[in-house]
C-alpha cells in the first residue's frame, strides 16, 4: 500500500500533525507513522507513553528531555525515546522542525499519559496613594493584605486602588459624591464594567481611607490603628463589588463576608448591634 497523503490531526498549540498510518487513520494498533511541523518555541506537557518512540529529523532540531536528561536532535539525527520514561518535547530553535515520529504500539492519547498542567491563575495588585504622614508606614502591608483579601474572595486578575488620606480630603469627596459635608472613614469608588475583551486586569475602583478618622475610631474602641483600617479596607472592597447593607438580607451578607476577610466581625456588623441597642433604650 502506497500512502501519499496522511490525515491531519487538529492541535491547538501551533504543531502540524500528518498522521499516515495510526488508530486515526489506518486503524493500526501496532504502529503509528506521523510526520509533524513543530513551531520555534513549541513545547507540550511532560508524558511517561506506553509505546516506544522514534523521531528522525528532517529539518531544523527537536529536543528531548527524558528523565530530566536533555538531548537535542539535529537534522539528519534520530532520536529513541523507550516506554515508562518520562519524557518533554519542544522546539527551542530559532525555526520550524520537521520530522517523523514512528510510535509502537502505535499512539493514542490514553497511551501517551500526559501531565495535566495547572495553569497558573492571574495574580491580583493594588496600587497605594499616600496623602497622609501616616500613611507611608501602612502602604506596603495594606497592598499585601488587599491582595490576600481577593484571593479569600476568589478574586484573580484584579487590580485594586487604595488612597490614604486625611478628614479634609475625604470629607471634600463626600461633599462633592455623596452631598454630605462631613468627614467619613471610608469612600469606595467602583470602576464599572469594562467591555468584554478589554485587556490587562480587571479594575475594581479604588478605596479612600481617612487616617485621621480611623485613629479616633482605633482610639475609641480600644483597636490599633492598623486593625482599624484593615476594617475600612475590607469594608471599601466589598462595597466596590457591589455589595451593600441597605436592607437586611443585604446586610448579613455583607457581614458575613466582612468576617470572612476579617477573620472577625466587621463595620457591618457593629452598625448592626449599635441599631438592636438603639432600640432597646
Amino acid at each position: 500500500m502506497r500512502l501519499r497523503k496522511g490525515k491531519l490531526i487538529p492541535r491547538e498549540d501551533g504543531k502540524r500533525i500528518e498522521e499516515f498510518i495510526g488508530a486515526a487513520t489506518t486503524g493500526s494498533a501496532s504502529v503509528s507513522v506521523a510526520r509533524m511541523l513543530a513551531p520555534p518555541g513549541w513545547s507540550e506537557p511532560a508524558q511517561k507513553p506506553e509505546f516506544d518512540e522514534a523521531v528522525l529529523v528532517l529539518r531544523g532540531e527537536l529536543t528531548l528531555v527524558v528523565d530530566g536528561k536533555r538531548e537535542r536532535i539535529a537534522a539528519g539525527e534520530v532520536g529513541w525515546v523507550q516506554k515508562g520514561r518520562r519524557v518533554t518535547y519542544r522546539n527551542d530553535g530559532q525555526g520550524a522542525c520537521d520530522y517523523w515520529s514512528i510510535c509502537a504500539p502505535a499512539f493514542r492519547p490514553e497511551l501517551a499519559h500526559v501531565e495535566v498542567v495547572e495553569e497558573a491563575l492571574p495574580a491580583n495588585d493594588v496600587t497605594v496613594q499616600v496623602a497622609h504622614a501616616q500613611g507611608e508606614a501602612l502602604a506596603r502591608p495594606l497592598a499585601s493584605l488587599g491582595r490576600t483579601y481577593m484571593e479569600r474572595l476568589e478574586l484573580h486578575g484584579c487590580e485594586l486602588s487604595l488612597s490614604l488620606v486625611g478628614d479634609r480630603a475625604i470629607r471634600r469627596l463626600n461633599r462633592t459624591w455623596r452631598k454630605k459635608d462631613k468627614a467619613t472613614d471610608v469612600l469606595s469608588f467602583p470602576a464599572g464594567d469594562l467591555p468584554r475583551g478589554t485587556p490587562g486586569p480587571r479594575q475594581l475602583g479604588d478605596v479612600v481611607i481617612s487616617l485621621d478618622t480611623a485613629k479616633r475610631q482605633a482610639k475609641e474602641y480600644g483597636r490599633t490603628l492598623e486593625a482599624e483600617v484593615e476594617r475600612y479596607l475590607a469594608h471599601g472592597l466589598l462595597h466596590l463589588l457591589g455589595h451593600d447593607h441597605e436592607r437586611p438580607q443585604e446586610a448579613r451578607k455583607m457581614a458575613a463576608l466582612e468576617e470572612k476577610l476579617l477573620g472577625e466581625g466587621g463595620m457591618v456588623a457593629d452598625a448592626v448591634r449599635a441599631s438592636r441597642a438603639r432600640r432597646l433604650v
